[in-house]
């Protein structure tokens, strides 16, 4: 065996760091259908019904049975976009645009829940202007795709590099031709750039959680605690979309896209 195919393997022999996500579901697979079908017949019968209280009556009972099947351990982006969609009928901007998000985390592709989201972002109080703001774009320009590829798929991808490497190396064992060679450094190249972007992608889902206000108003100090002056002259509203750089018992230190930080209070927010 030649020493660069021994380097390879003994690469290869590492586990990879990027795990898919696990779902424990709490419903039978029949119950989740009956659930899913209530919800839905909830949500129909509100977009039919004769005056806002007995729409709003029905939504409220949509959104209960969705919120069910999430509390379950069902997550995709289908039950996402039903659930954001509820909670835009309902005028609660900050759920809406939270469960979105948390769609297009599973299914960045999804065309229905990106419209969905630009429009219930245009409809929200707090603009934020970013035009002024430094961009940094290698690392999304590096991993171009991670911005349409779910972290499952692209782990799938990165186990499918691992099992095409592992296949041409036990290959060039047997047939000893350089083509096997360069297939085991192609796909091992594959199965790393694939394994570097989810890699990436998870840690700023957990380095720097994102999350949306879910308060009708909340004001942002300039510490954790009610003591502190407020951070900015008026009040954020429902909707308004940060980055959490620090928790401090029941408050958080957000930052906005513009690069405005402050606290606010962990209950009057979600995180994605």
């Amino acid at each position: 065996m030649s020493i660069r195919l021994g380097y390879m393997l003994a690469w290869l022999a590492l586990p990879l760091w990027a795990r898919p996500p696990t779902m424990a579901h709490a419903f039978t697979y029949a119950q989740q259908l009956v659930q899913l079908e209530q919800a839905n017949r909830a949500f129909e019968q509100a977009l039919l019904s004769p005056t806002p209280q007995e729409a709003q009556g029905y939504y409220q009972q949509a959104m209960a049975g969705y919120e069910q099947l999430v509390a379950a351990g069902i997550h995709n982006a289908k039950l996402y976009y039903n659930l954001g969609n509820t909670y835009f009928r309902l005028n609660d901007l900050g759920h809406a645009i939270l469960h979105y998000r948390r769609g297009l985390r599973l299914e960045p592709g999804n065309r229905q829940l990106q419209a969905n989201l630009r429009y219930a972002r245009s409809r929200r109080l707090d603009q934020v202007d970013i035009s002024g703001q430094p961009q940094h774009a290698f690392l999304p320009q590096l991993f171009f795709w991670s911005d349409a590829l779910s972290v499952p798929t692209q782990w799938t991808l990165a186990l499918a590099g691992y099992c095409l490497a592992w296949g041409c190396a036990f290959a060039r064992l047997v047939r000893r031709r350089a083509a096997l060679l360069w297939g085991l450094a192609g796909a091992a190249f594959f199965c790393l750039i694939f394994a570097s972007s989810t890699w990436l992608t998870q840690s700023q889902y957990t380095i720097r959680p994102a999350g949306v206000i879910v308060a009708g108003e909340v004001v942002v100090r300039k510490g954790n605690g009610e003591s502190y002056t407020p951070q900015l002259p008026q009040p954020l509203h429902a909707g308004t979309e940060f980055v959490v750089l620090e928790a401090r018992g029941s408050w958080l230190a957000i930052q906005l896209d513009n690069g405005t930080s402050g606290w606010i209070r962990r209950d009057s927010a979600a995180l994605l």
